[in-house]
């Protein structure tokens, strides 16, 4: 995804979201939970231009203009990070403070957010269902 289709997505995500004032999970955070897998939701901060993730270990503040969001490193709709993989270091900074086994680090967004899911060993079977949107379960 071009880095300036990614921040008028998440611009105008942002602006559907704070109107609508509504905070139901979305379809991807529903298979998350479902799937137990870690993840961090970031919020986009027009002010800043970052993605704020609550993690529990305190705000971590992304700029948008870091790597991992520009065209040339991402898959499309999303980033894989990891060891071999991690020009901006975030995969490093994120499994030393995280504090479970990640082999790998997905970065996708889905309904106005960014998501960070963390993927230990044998959780890449999930990947296939988690990008595919079409399969995403429906919430009503």
């Amino acid at each position: 995804m071009a880095k300036l289709e990614f921040v008028s997505f998440l611009v105008d995500e942002t602006l559907r979201l704070q109107k609508s004032g509504t905070g139901k999970l979305s379809s991807l955070e529903l298979k998350l939970k479902d799937y137990g897998l870690s993840y961090f939701r970031g919020e986009f901060i027009p002010q800043n231009q970052t993605l704020r993730f609550k993690t529990e270990f305190g705000n971590l503040d992304a700029p948008i203009n870091w790597s991992i969001f520009a065209s040339s490193t991402s898959l499309g709709d999303h980033t894989l990070l990891d060891e071999q993989n991690d020009t901006d270091y975030l995969f490093s900074v994120i499994k030393s403070a995280w504090k479970i086994p990640l082999e790998k680090l997905l970065v996708t967004h889905a309904d106005g957010y960014c998501f960070v899911i963390g993927l230990k060993a044998g959780e890449e079977n999930h990947l296939h269902d988690l990008l595919n949107p079409q399969e995403w379960l429906k919430t009503g």
